[in-house]
């Protein structure tokens, strides 16, 4: 398998089976229990579903669309992004990984596995949930919209803790830097708030 020459990493998340007839425990276990779900599941299938990291473009951002607006009559963002060769490699690595793993277990790669000419299966930008960015962190002010404190640059009395202040997207759920985030800002609020200088 070896690790890939792009990027920054890579996860797989196995779609663990849960046995309905047991209330949804998962299967497997130990002693009698596992040895009773490898002859019952023997045969079964296994899925895999990879993420990977969205490496930070200039090329890639986000502006107010001219000609849309919502319901409202407020402008929409529009959205200009595009998967580099990083993505699309990591997908690709991701499904020899995927086959590789299949074959070391013995098992037989169902259905059909995405080419080049569909970027190895990736989804179009904005498809997954975990999207993040736009508000960019940074000590530049010309190159980003919030400072370390998720404080923006041009307003002091604005914050932004969500995932907006993300540079770049790495193959984690990023709720628990959120958090983490939120927590720095917060502390940094009560303290600037009590300095009256915010």
């Amino acid at each position: 398998m070896g690790m890939p020459a792009y990027g920054f990493g890579f996860g797989i998340q196995g779609m663990q089976m849960q046995d309905p007839k047991r209330g949804g425990v998962p299967v497997g276990g130990y002693g009698a229990s596992l040895k009773n779900d490898y002859r019952r599941f023997f045969g079964s299938t296994i899925g895999f579903a990879g993420r990977g990291e969205a490496i930070a473009l200039e090329s890639n951002y986000c502006e107010i669309d001219p000609n849309v607006v919502d319901k409202f009559g407020i402008p929409v963002l529009r959205f200009n992004y595009k998967w580099s060769e990083h993505e699309i490699k990591q997908a690709q690595h991701m499904h020899e990984t995927f086959e590789e793993i299949i074959h070391k277990m013995g098992g037989i790669p169902l259905g059909t596995k995405p080419g080049e000419e569909t970027m190895y299966g990736l989804e179009n930008p904005g498809r997954i949930i975990h999207e993040v960015g736009t508000t960019r962190m940074g000590d530049d002010p010309r190159r980003s919209v919030l400072n370390k404190y998720n404080q923006a640059h041009d307003a002091k009395n604005v914050f932004v803790v969500d995932g907006g202040a993300f540079v770049s997207q790495a193959d984690k759920n990023p709720t628990w830097t959120i958090l983490a985030l939120s927590l720095r800002a917060s502390n940094y609020i009560v303290d600037e708030l009590k300095k009256q200088n915010i």
